[in-house]
């Protein structure tokens, strides 16, 4: 299925289920978010490739995510302040026009992959329990609503999940978005996840290491280099 959708190029990677914050003030995109709310449509949120977020053209990534506008908290001169929530994957096949701001047309991705076997399964328990120790090693449970921190039974809700929270560069998650198979994904988010928690570890030895240190010195407290 295809269809044409108004695409907003951002500096961040938008996954099926995951809420985003944004502070609308430019014209082309408040005259977007105007006619999106006017006409009860999406909007498609894709990570840029080249090109800065304000001002001038840029070049997106073929695959974003369609995204519903949740909240609205207009502000002076017409900026406003707006939640969206993703809600499916989709793939640029042609970029319409650029003025007065960018339209797409899109084939829109399923967020399904292929049945699951036992075998994902275990994969996707052995996930989710890496997840709990990587947001415990990056103290944000506090910060995390609790509706955020019951995981979908879903798989591949989990693996959008995991690529939400996750906190690695762009185009990494940017990979993780565009997976097309399940067995794929998976796989990648373990490596991820794997290697992000072996190195917050070693950063919280070695913080906790020169903790004791300072502290069996008697050192002042503004000797303290990790703060």
């Amino acid at each position: 299925m295809r269809r044409e959708i108004p695409l907003f190029p951002l500096n961040t990677v938008l996954f099926p289920g995951a809420k985003l914050p944004l502070h609308i003030f430019e014209d082309r995109y408040k005259l977007m978010l105007q006619q999106c709310l006017e006409g009860d449509w999406p909007l498609g949120v894709v990570l840029i490739r080249k090109g800065q977020e304000v001002g001038g053209p840029v070049e997106p990534f073929d695959v974003g995510t369609l995204a519903r506008i949740i909240h609205v908290d207009p502000l002076p001169d017409g900026q406003m302040k707006i939640l969206v929530r993703g809600e499916q994957r989709f793939r640029i096949v042609e970029l319409v026009r650029e003025e007065p701001y960018p339209i797409g047309r899109v084939e829109l991705l399923p967020n399904r992959f292929i049945a699951v076997s036992p075998s994902l399964t275990r994969v996707a328990n052995r996930l989710s329990a890496l997840l709990y120790r990587y947001i415990e090693l990056r103290e944000i449970a506090d910060k995390l609503a609790l509706a955020d921190m019951m995981l979908p039974t879903d798989i591949a809700s989990l693996c959008f999940r995991i690529g939400a929270l996750l906190e690695v560069p762009l185009r990494e998650k940017q990979a993780l978005l565009e997976a097309e198979d399940l067995n794929d994904l998976l796989s990648r988010e373990l490596e991820i996840l794997d290697r992000e928690v072996r190195r917050l570890q070693r950063t919280a030895f070695w913080h906790q290491f020169l903790r004791e240190w300072v502290a069996d010195r008697a050192l002042p407290p503004e000797r303290a280099i990790w703060n």
